[in-house]
């Protein structure tokens, strides 16, 4: 869940900051649920890329709330507010909830938007930039009378009916927190299929100029996510560049799409060894999805590094990419691991590459991908992670975040 309050601008800034907080719904991470659900993501992130390079148009998906791992978000829409429970997540773009009866919605049983009672909700026209945007991707259409703009918006290859989100663009204000914000581009939607939780819609937060992020017009946006799961994760719209000890920047690059947050990762340390990275290819920092994935030969070595200095018995399990192994005395057998980006290391706590899954067992949340790495949320938790939009760089550094 996350909801906004609206801080003070520092310094001579004339942006405004929001001060957000983001809370997990589970209080434990079911393993097989963020496996799941974690290469559900992968493949859908790997469609939209297929997309890019002449496919059929693609979205990336935000995945279902639960035991997975992922992140919920609370705010107000309309004139009375209408509250309402939807996803955010930074590798998507379009703001989106459904609007009206939405008996062909998924999901069914949460709450929807009703324009019809807000004195604040417009129609978009055929005029507006976001519309202009969607159809520059095919994935929006025009009335014949250029004041309305219907989208279909798929997540994964078009050619899939399973995943897609259609209705007509709006702008409404939002109210984050206690505070208002007008003229919000979103989608009304009347149709969806697909796994979005169990909330009423989705936030994307990516570097499209569709996401919450671009529309706020802030720059850059952070967050710290709290390694207690009964604690709030703060979240900041429009925070500059990190200060104090142990900040790490590394440029943001193109690879392995224009509209993800992605690095350079040029190696990795597991314990003793160094194993190579992703290189140009880079990899994603993406808040939604739970576990970190590497395409070979980084995964293929990596784990071949792992395994050789760990000093505990194999798990077997039925996936072949997964790695567990029995412990008696926690997590702390296993070697050490950092990952080099382009300038910046990441020295990883140990709970942030080994989750605990019960009877003693431990496994490693890195899983091979045949397409696109990613650095998931697991991963980034206990790290003040910093998106600056405006200059192309991303920063981190250890941090205690119930003080953020």
């Amino acid at each position: 869940m996350i909801s906004f309050l609206l801080a003070a601008p520092r310094g001579n800034s004339e942006r405004p900051v929001f001060r957000a907080t983001m809370t997990r719904s589970e209080k434990t991470i079911d393993f097989t649920q963020a496996v799941r659900r974690s290469h559900e993501r992968l493949s859908m992130l790997a469609a939209r890329l297929d997309a890019a390079a002449g496919g059929t148009s693609a979205q990336t998906p935000l995945q279902q709330d639960g035991s997975g791992g992922e992140y919920d978000m609370t705010f107000s829409i309309g004139t009375p507010p209408q509250q309402l429970t939807a996803l955010a997540d930074t590798g998507s773009d379009l703001v989106w909830v459904k609007c009206g009866p939405c008996d062909q919605c998924a999901p069914q049983g949460s709450p929807s938007y009703d324009p019809t009672s807000s004195s604040s909700f417009s129609m978009m026209p055929c005029s507006g930039s976001l519309c202009g945007y969607l159809m520059s991707q095919s994935l929006a259409s025009c009335s014949a009378g250029g004041d309305e703009c219907d989208y279909t918006y798929y997540y994964g290859l078009s050619a899939s009916s399973h995943h897609y989100t259609m209705g007509y663009l709006g702008t409404e204000t939002f109210m984050l927190g206690s505070d208002t914000v007008l003229d919000i581009g979103f989608g009304c939607t009347n149709m969806s299929e697909g796994g979005y939780g169990t909330g009423s819609g989705l936030v994307g937060m990516g570097r499209g100029p569709l996401s919450l992020v671009s529309q706020l017009n802030v720059g850059a946006f952070s967050y710290c996510l709290t390694s207690d799961p009964s604690k709030t994760s703060p979240l900041l719209f429009g925070s500059g560049a990190l200060t104090g000890d142990g900040v790490q920047s590394t440029p943001l690059i193109s690879e392995p799409g224009p509209s993800f947050y992605s690095v350079n990762l040029q190696s990795i340390s597991i314990g003793e060894v160094t194993t190579p990275g992703t290189g140009s290819s880079g990899i994603v920092f993406d808040s939604g999805t739970t576990l970190t994935f590497l395409s070979d030969p980084a995964y293929t070595e990596a784990q071949a590094a792992l395994q050789s200095q760990t000093n505990l018995p194999l798990v077997e399990v039925s996936d072949p990419s997964q790695v567990c192994f029995q412990t008696s005395s926690g997590s702390d057998e296993v070697p050490s691991m950092v990952l080099h980006f382009d300038g910046a290391d990441m020295a990883l706590p140990v709970e942030n590459y080994f989750l605990p899954v019960g009877d003693g067992v431990i496994c490693w949340i890195v899983q091979r991908s045949p397409s696109i790495s990613i650095v998931g949320n697991i991963m980034q938790r206990d790290y003040h992670v910093s998106y600056d939009v405006e200059n192309s760089e991303l920063s981190f550094q250890p941090a205690n975040c119930d003080n953020l």
